[in-house]
């Protein structure tokens, strides 16, 4: 009997206990402040150097009221409201490693820290000397395949007589047909060329003999013919064409 009235008890006192409320466990996320660095203009190096003008960005809870911007230990700017951003020009401070951080301010009063970006401040020659480090292996290679694209052309032959050994095409905006120009640069599926007749780039394939004789019968057959070039041959008046065109100022 005294067993059964403790086994009850016991399960009474759990339902109890389950029904009342409990304070909870889990605590509330800290709150942090996030800094990351953006650039605006200038060089920004992989190895961490930068040069030119960039902008702080800060990110943190709803309640910030302020955030204090810094390098080193010298506060360079304060925001008061969103967004969070403060911009800088790396020639106004000393050249050299340098560490970026921000102090960002509650309603509550909380004080936040934020992480510390390292980054050295290089000259504006340091800095275009890297660039070029850059560009220059991708301009060599750019003209490595505009010149592969040339020689291929050139083992091909022309693809109809007239239009050089880069051979012709059919401009997509105007339907214009002109000679490709060997110095264009070939992006593997065509040459990135511009068009004597409309001046707009874009990219040309190698026009087939029908295409381009389609094209030549829209825009050079009703142009106007003078007394002096009635009596050339037609095709010799459209290789003149095609030959000025070649010379069109770009």
């Amino acid at each position: 009997m005294k067993t059964h009235l403790s086994k009850t008890f016991f399960l009474l006192l759990i339902l109890v206990l389950s029904l009342l409320p409990l304070p909870l466990l889990a605590q509330a996320e800290p709150e942090t402040l996030t800094l990351s660095l953006r650039r605006d203009w200038g060089y920004g190096g992989f190895s961490g150097d930068i040069q030119g003008t960039f902008t702080m960005r800060a990110e943190g809870p709803d309640d910030l009221t302020r955030v204090d911007f810094y390098i080193d230990d010298t506060m360079i700017g304060s925001v008061t409201q969103p967004p969070w951003n403060y911009q800088f020009k790396t020639d106004n401070y000393p050249l050299g490693v340098h560490q970026l951080y921000a102090i960002g301010y509650t309603a509550a009063g909380t004080e936040l820290q934020s992480n510390v970006i390292v980054r050295e401040f290089v000259s504006a020659g340091q800095g275009w000397q890297m660039v070029g480090r850059i560009i220059v292996p991708i301009l060599a290679l750019i003209l490595l395949v505009s010149v592969a694209g040339y020689l291929i052309d050139r083992r091909r032959g022309k693809t109809r007589r007239g239009y050089g050994r880069s051979g012709g095409a059919v401009c997509p905006k105007c339907g214009y047909p002109f000679s490709r120009h060997w110095w264009a640069p070939n992006i593997g599926v065509g040459k990135y060329d511009r068009c004597p007749n409309c001046g707009k780039w874009s990219r040309v394939g190698k026009a087939t003999s029908q295409e381009l004789a389609a094209a030549e019968a829209i825009h050079f057959s009703d142009q106007a013919v003078s007394p002096d070039q009635e009596s050339e041959d037609p095709e010799e008046t459209l290789r003149k064409r095609l030959e000025e065109s070649k010379y069109d100022e770009v």
